[in-house]
């Protein structure tokens, strides 16, 4: 009997938790959905004004743990009146009409209507107020303090490369985080080769700085062997404080690291340069940041960097962006989750001082209160709730693809929200977001935090013929070679290794995908190990490289240019190459028969060649379009602000020989704006397999705990208007790599185009 009731009360208790998890998830659902429709479509001063990232938080914690929809709707009202007094909730059963009345003043004369205008979406993004941002919010006859702040303070030096040129090096130093600060320290060092030309880089993007104490940070690297300078530094992104300390350079010589002489690489002897004139060697560069040195807090001797950011803002009036607007009393009427509805005007009053009506003081005090209580750590369940809830809304109201991408967003969502409860921390969290944004197959999305791990072992590998194949081997010791068959990876087949990976990226196309996965199915924390199975033997390998280290290990030639049959074909290698390089050359292409174009990668801002391929100006004006919107859920788009390259033709031309461009799945944005040219004006044969399909400006976004989301902001089509996201450039000529192609070193990809070309 005993036994038995134990079993009734079991089940009992699952079906409450059951049911339980199933309200809170319709819960949650409400306020997300709530939470879009306010943030970007409705106007008033209040909800301007709002943290909306903390909000998203704040909201979640209190809607969550309510029992039915009677108390859903009570909550709701309690987060968003305060920030938006004519907004309305109530149970689907029992609808009413909205009146219009509410949200008018007795007197309008001194008042103006007030409403929301996007050209993409430029209100909570990273790159809202850059000058050559495509786009922008507005909220139209209201004025609104924009933040002309750089994105980041900066602190850094110069440094003549001397006796460093080839050889390895260690930049290291100490640096921390003040407690609260919302964004993250980051040291970085780039060598620099002339021309605007850039060798190694790193910005620690992968590896930043968010501990609030002293935190040792080190890069290792080698110096290129062209190098003209070296400049070393470190830099806080985003809000807050950061200290930096005890600067080091070190070279390896005979396996032993020298110190590099650095100047005032403790910041004991002299101050740095910012606006005024200095001849300190130290500079602090960045609007809106104080950077100086200080005595109050350093990891040793008497006094360290210390960068802060103040803001530095102004006003701008909110002018109207383009014709369309919602009328008087237009109101979003949306069932926000099975049950309960929302009404919320799209149009407000508003004059000089406030929009009609406002809040109530004590309850926007009281609210403004607890969401800047709320801190940022993923560790927090409603934090990881909060950011499914922003990210979610972002996509759904501006993202252009949903009408060629087959995902079921609001599925995902439910998907996603549920996963949060399961997840334990912030590396957890970041494969959600992952998990979650792959969805989109958008081949820009990608999801930046600390929790990044870029370190490999000392190989690279690839699908060929259905089989995954060593293709790079940095490490000469190792018993592998190219073309080896891989045969397991720690303790999995292959295929259900990979299947976890290709769950992590957003990928247009498959092209994109595979060449993403090749780094990713590698990457790790340093010093981890991976476990491959080769030659029916398992060989433990350590990530401690880069992919470019393994790149770089001799097995990929990298030549700017090159010369065949007796200098009738040149071949171009667009992803290195400057156009300077290719001006210098012009007379030798003029005398050629044939040009091979590479751009299986990422042009060097050398897209003027296009100009030489060209019979006749180029007129093409709407291939690349932002959508105009004031409405919600991506409906009704308004219009789309239209853009273009239009090149204009440049002697000599070159189209009159036979030009073949060499292309795979890596080409993307920026490349297959390039491409899109060739393909579209037919200016050559093209040689290998799709791009990428995902093209248009990036518009990125910063949610809590310092991830940053980069997405595609506009919709780009090819040059005859067809589709373009998700296909790519298509091949005239399509080339599959071999096994045997592998193993003998040949790149198949270049035979074809000189068979071509011959």
């Amino acid at each position: 009997m005993k036994t038995k009731l134990v079993l009734l009360l079991s089940v009992m208790s699952l079906q409450f938790c059951t049911a339980q998890n199933s309200q809170t998830i319709k819960n949650l659902e409400a306020f997300t959905r709530a939470y879009g429709y306010v943030k970007y479509f409705h106007p008033s001063d209040e909800a301007f004004a709002v943290d909306w990232n903390k909000f998203s938080a704040y909201g979640a914690a209190e809607v969550e743990k309510c029992k039915n929809n009677e108390e859903l709707v009570e909550a709701l009202n309690k987060v968003f009146l305060p920030i938006a007094p004519t907004i309305k909730f109530g149970l689907s059963d029992n609808k009413t009409p909205y009146k219009a009345e509410q949200i008018t003043p007795e007197n309008i004369k001194d008042y103006k209507q007030v409403y929301w205008q996007h050209q993409g979406v430029g209100f909570n993004t990273l790159y809202a107020n850059k000058k050559s941002n495509p786009y922008q919010s507005v909220r139209v006859n209201k004025k609104a303090k924009v933040d002309k702040s750089a994105k980041f303070g900066n602190l850094m030096t110069w440094i003549k490369p001397k006796d460093l040129r080839g050889k390895e090096f260690k930049y290291e130093g100490w640096a921390w985080l003040e407690d609260g600060s919302e964004g993250q320290g980051q040291p970085w060092i780039r060598v620099d080769l002339g021309k605007r030309k850039v060798g190694f880089f790193n910005n620690s993007r992968n590896n930043p700085i968010t501990d609030s104490k002293w935190t040792k940070f080190e890069i290792e690297g080698r110096v290129d062997s062209t190098a003209q300078g070296i400049v070393i530094g470190c830099f806080l992104l985003g809000k807050g404080t950061l200290y930096v300390d005890n600067i080091k350079l070190s070279y390896k010589e005979d396996n032993e690291w020298i110190e590099f002489p650095v100047t005032n690489k403790d910041f004991e002897t002299e101050g740095l340069k910012t606006n005024g004139k200095s001849d300190a060697k130290w500079r602090g560069l960045g609007d809106g940041y104080a950077i100086k040195i200080q005595s109050k807090d350093k990891q040793s001797g008497s006094k360290a960097v210390k960068i802060q950011y103040e803001g530095e803002t102004s006003v701008k009036k909110g002018e109207q962006l383009f014709d369309c607007k919602p009328e008087v009393g237009e109101i979003i009427e949306e069932e926000i989750t099975d049950g309960v509805y929302c009404q919320i005007p799209l149009l407000v009053f508003g004059n000089k001082t406030e929009t009609y009506p406002p809040a109530d003081k004590q309850s926007l005090e009281e609210l403004s209160s607890q969401v800047s209580k709320i801190k940022e750590s993923p560790d927090d369940l409603y934090v990881r709730i909060g950011n499914i809830v922003n990210t979610y809304n972002l996509f759904k109201h501006f993202y252009p693809y949903f009408d060629v991408v087959d995902v079921n967003w609001e599925a995902e969502l439910l998907s996603a929200l549920k996963q949060s409860y399961a997840d334990k921390n912030g590396e957890d969290h970041q494969n959600t977001l992952l998990r979650f944004t792959a969805k989109l197959r958008d081949g820009h999305v990608n999801v930046g935090s600390k929790y990044n791990y870029n370190h490999i072992p000392p190989i690279l590998w690839e699908w060929v013929e259905g089989k995954l194949i060593i293709t790079h081997v940095k490490d000469k010791s190792l018993p592998f070679k190219r073309g080896d068959v891989v045969e397991s990876i720690d303790g999995k087949a292959p295929s259900d290794y990979f299947a976890n990976t290709h769950s992590l990226i957003s990928a247009a196309n498959e092209g994109w995908l595979n060449y993403k996965a090749i780094n990713k199915s590698l990457a790790g924390k340093k010093g981890s190990t991976i476990t491959i199975g080769l030659n029916s033997r398992e060989h433990v390998l350590t990530r401690a490289y880069s992919k470019d280290e393994v790149l770089k290990s001799g097995d990929v030639k990298t030549d700017k240019y090159r010369f065949y049959n007796d200098s009738s074909i040149v071949y171009l290698n667009l992803d290195i190459i400057e156009m300077d390089t290719i001006n210098e050359l012009m007379s030798a292409l003029e005398k050629s028969s044939a040009i091979i174009c590479d751009l299986r990668g990422y042009p060097n801002s050398n897209h003027a060649f296009i100009s030489h391929l060209l019979k006749d100006d180029d007129t093409s004006d709407a291939w690349m379009q932002v959508p105009q919107i004031i409405y919600p859920d991506y409906k009704n788009v308004c219009s789309y602000e239209k853009h273009g390259w239009f090149i204009k033709t440049q002697k000599p031309y070159l189209g009159d020989k036979q030009v073949i461009f060499i292309i795979d799945g890596q080409a993307i944005s920026y490349a297959e704006s390039y491409l899109g040219f060739i393909e579209g004006y037919d200016l050559a044969t093209i040689v290998g397999q799709p791009s990428a399909g995902t093209n248009g400006n990036v518009n990125p976004f910063e949610i809590n705990g310092a991830y940053r989301i980069s997405w595609t902001g506009m919709k780009v089509l090819k040059h005859d208007g067809s589709q373009h996201h998700g296909i790519g450039i298509i091949p005239d000529v399509r080339v599959e790599k071999t096994i045997e192609g592998v193993r003998d070193g040949i790149d198949e990809f270049l035979e074809k185009a000189l068979e071509l070309a011959e």
